[in-house]
């Protein structure tokens, strides 16, 4: 049976405007290592969406939590409607405009979104189990060009690829194994052995340790125990410290959290921002696109902003795992 919507409409309320600069890292902006279009999205930059928010309509967001994965609506940086999607504690969430995939201690699971003909509702899909018998619990999910990459609970990476109708389950390639999987961005995993890349027979191992989050989308960044990592001529530190989170759009826009603070990195010249986190919970994941950048915390708080200010809400679900922005009421 699917899971349905149990979605309480919310009021839009006051932004948070904490991020008040306090200091800066500078660092050179180089040529990406994996195109913003490995990514499946129609990104907007943030200046883009300011301008043209008023006719980009809603956006959907995914909250993996230990209750179930939230769906929540957001018009540019305002937070609208949000309910169940899946009941069941979920570790990991990935969408894009059309598929979202869930991973839990049980396997992976996926549906089907038609955005474009719900109007502005909470996305009430129905799942399928889709990891057979070859995907056990699961702690990373990402969607690709390339197929949907899973990494399940022992540090195995798996491409799920579709020989046949979409409607039936994907042929699973076993790509490799790491130590702990953090997280899955753009062709890029992070784990406590080091950042691996995608390749299209297996995983190469590109350095650093403890690596608690990494994007792949225009310059790699990665997040780790002992500080933020750019990828140029080899991992160059950033910043130092206990990283958390890290997000990038693709047009030279990035943000990372951690013992410093919020970073914001300028696409105008590269420079990083310290700026005071949106709310005082941890922040447990970022994810950028579609023009606007998200984080969750811990406990279940929702932030956004399109890049005129943060606004956030409590979603009451704690033990919040990561966020994926999927697609829109327009289709997009």
């Amino acid at each position: 049976m699917p899971a349905r919507c149990v979605g309480t409409c919310i009021t839009l309320f006051t932004p948070c405007r904490r991020g008040v600069a306090v200091g800066t890292v500078s660092t050179p902006e180089s040529a990406g290592f994996l195109s913003a279009g490995y990514r499946e999205t129609g990104m907007q930059t943030l200046t883009e969406k300011r301008v043209f928010g008023a006719k980009t309509g809603v956006t959907d967001i995914f909250v993996s939590t230990d209750s179930g994965v939230a769906a929540v609506t957001v018009s540019a940086d305002q937070i609208g409607a949000f309910g169940l999607a899946h009941r069941g504690s979920a570790t990991a969430v990935a969408a894009t405009a059309d598929r979202l995939v869930v991973g839990t201690d049980q396997g992976v699971l996926a549906a089907d979104i038609d955005a474009a003909n719900r109007s502005a509702d909470v996305a009430d899909p129905a799942f399928d189990a889709i990891g057979g018998d070859t995907i056990g619990a699961v702690s990373a999910v990402a969607l690709t060009p390339a197929g949907l990459i899973v990494a399940d609970s022992d540090g195995i990476i798996y491409r799920g690829e579709h020989t046949g109708s979409d409607t039936e389950p994907p042929a699973w390639q076993r790509l490799g194994a790491t130590e702990e999987v953090r997280a899955i961005d753009a062709g890029l995993v992070a784990a406590v052995d080091g950042v691996y890349r995608i390749d299209d027979d297996g995983l190469t191992n590109t350095g650093l340790t403890d690596v608690r989050a990494v994007t792949g989308v225009g310059q790699p960044l990665a997040a780790t125990a002992d500080g933020l990592f750019r990828l140029a001529n080899g991992w160059q530190p950033i910043a130092d410290g206990a990283f958390q989170a890290v997000a990038a759009d693709g047009h030279g826009h990035a943000h990372a959290v951690g013992e410093a603070g919020l970073l914001v990195r300028s696409a105008d010249d590269g420079a990083w921002t310290t700026t005071t986190p949106p709310v005082e919970a941890p922040i447990v994941d970022l994810t950028a696109d579609r023009g606007i950048v998200t984080a969750v915390t811990d406990d279940g708080t929702l932030c956004v902003t399109a890049g005129d200010g943060w606004r956030h809400q409590r979603l009451g679900l704690p033990g919040a795992r990561g966020v994926a922005v999927g697609g829109g009421a327009d289709g997009s």
